[in-house]
């Protein structure tokens, strides 16, 4: 018949139900091949690492030694020559064997492998504020050991900027050397310029000329004996800061283990380095520093809640080989190296004030002696005073770096591992059971399919009462039933056992066949990827 007859939905589920056997059969099949595809996929470990990034590295203080923007470690790390080098290491991503070797494959695959994620300030200005390197693969010990040669970049990064804070502050310790030889030099040259200048406006005697620069030292350190003692009150405030830092340093077992606690300090230590940064040059209405110091609130309200929370004894007994105790001993030896030179100074400037008292009140009116010319003393003088802010400059640098990197320029680290990558024993894929019903998903959808496809040709031959009422538009008036002998009805039934059995037959030897197009075709593969 060309034109099929219309029928209902449950007329073409009555026709699917007599054919359910076929149905199971190659959908046993199927799910049979696709059972033993997934069990040969192997376990994935994941191994990640988390690395902070101080403020030390943004480059925008001229007085930092500088480090590489970030970008560019990443793309460095990722770049071919050092994926080749870890593929070639640990062998990884093995070919078929028997193909031409692609090292370009495996560095591909390596490269997709491998998951970045950098966390952004949420602050202005905006920047990197951390970044977790993840990467999976079928043993979890290869898994840890290429995420550690890959963080191993910020390591070389760090060394690198620690050898450039060392060459800097070496450079500057000869520098400042240099300029105070110049300056003993130049110093008496300034006086006696200063001391010209005195005699030619006031013709003052010889003696009035030593009262003048025994006034002057007088001066000078007494302006030295008040930046000690200011310099001291500073130093006494930060090692009481420090010492809060220290009773608070050693946290609880949950604590070390948790990655947000280690980059909430770190952050915390950053916001009041820029607090005291903007103190200096900022009033306290400035926004940049109300915002910081609002900052630092919100920090420590976060840290006091995972302290509560995890039950951290801020009355712990404090490690004294922890960077905290370590930080306080060196500014306890700073204030000792203080107040001893205010000591000298304050002895200095009592001799020198005894010796302006023992100046003889009255002295004969005697010019000045082998003064050089009134041009050259001013040339000197000018280039005291130039030389005078290049030394202040350079002690400023060399106070900077040494507060950040120590005194030899080893203690700083710009990017700090929070947490190493470690060898997982538990694997966190592939999720076999979902796979195992995606495969008796599409089990089901072949018999479906081949059920329905065995069945559509018979859709326009006559088969019942309807096909004859809708084909031939007569009534049927009568049904004489199909009659049979038993001999019949026995060849009947070994007929239809005989068909299904090799049916059977032939799907159960299709299965190899079966998982060498489904392996072929690598569908659980990519879906245990994903």
């Amino acid at each position: 018949m060309e034109i099929m007859r219309p029928r209902g939905l449950f007329e073409y589920l009555g026709i699917l139900w007599r054919k359910k056997l076929l149905i199971l059969l190659v959908a046993a099949s199927v799910s049979i091949a696709a059972t033993q595809i997934i069990r040969r996929i192997p376990n994935v470990y994941e191994s990640h690492a988390l690395i902070v990034l101080s403020n030390q590295g943004n480059g925008n203080d001229d007085r930092l030694p500088s480090s590489p923007p970030l970008t560019a470690l990443t793309q460095r790390m990722t770049s071919q020559g050092n994926l080749t080098e870890i593929v070639r290491r640990y062998d990884l991503y093995r070919q078929t064997p028997g193909g031409a070797y692609d090292p370009s494959v495996a560095v591909e695959r390596l490269r997709r492998g491998v998951k970045i994620d950098i966390k952004m300030r949420s602050y202005y200005p905006e920047a990197p504020e951390s970044l977790t390197i993840s990467y999976r693969y079928t043993d979890p010990a290869i898994a840890q050991r290429v995420v550690a040669d890959l963080i191993s970049i910020f390591d070389k990064t760090n060394a690198a900027i620690r050898r450039q804070a060392a060459t800097e502050l070496e450079r500057f310790h000869s520098q400042v050397a240099e300029i105070e030889t110049q300056l003993q030099g130049l110093a008496p040259q300034r006086d006696q310029a200063l001391l010209r200048s005195g005699s030619l406006n006031n013709s003052p005697s010889a003696v009035r000329a030593q009262r003048l620069a025994a006034t002057d030292s007088i001066g000078a350190l007494g302006d030295k004996e008040f930046i000690l003692a200011r310099q001291i009150d500073e130093q006494k405030r930060q090692i009481a800061e420090q010492e809060k830092l220290v009773t608070s340093a050693v946290p609880a077992d949950r604590l070390a283990s948790n990655s947000a606690y280690g980059v909430l300090l770190a952050r915390r230590a950053e916001v009041e380095g820029q607090i005291k940064d903007l103190a200096r040059s900022a009033t306290d209405k400035n926004p940049k520093l109300i915002q910081a110091r609002s900052q630092l609130a919100a920090i420590n309200q976060e840290i006091a809640r995972l302290e509560a929370a995890s039950g951290t004894n801020t009355g712990a007994a404090v490690n004294s080989a922890s960077p905290e105790a370590r930080e306080l001993r060196a500014m306890r030896r700073e204030l000792q190296r203080l107040e001893n030179e205010l000591e000298l100074s304050r002895r200095d400037l009592s001799r020198k004030t005894l010796g302006l008292k023992d100046l003889p009140k009255e002295e004969p009116n005697a010019g000045l002696k082998e003064i050089a010319s009134t041009a050259h003393l001013n040339e000197a003088k000018a280039e005291y005073d130039r030389m005078i802010g290049r030394y202040n400059w350079l002690m400023d640098r060399q106070d900077t770096l040494r507060k950040l990197f120590g005194d030899d320029g080893q203690k700083g680290e710009v990017f700090q591992v929070i947490d190493a990558p470690v060898a997982q024993a538990a694997p966190i894929g592939p999720n076999r059971l979902l796979l195992k019903l995606i495969g008796l998903g599409i089990a089901l959808a072949l018999g479906l399919l081949i059920g329905s496809a065995w069945e559509i040709p018979r859709l326009f031959l006559i088969h019942n009462e309807r096909d004859v009422e809708y084909y031939l538009g007569t009534p049927v008036l009568a049904m004489i039933p199909e009659t049979l002998t038993p001999v019949q009805r026995g060849r009947r039934r070994v007929l239809w056992g005989l068909r299904w059995l090799g049916l059977t037959l032939l799907l159960g030897a299709m299965i190899p066949v079966l998982v060498t197009v489904i392996d072929h075709t690598q569908v659980f593969q990519i879906l245990a990827n994903r």
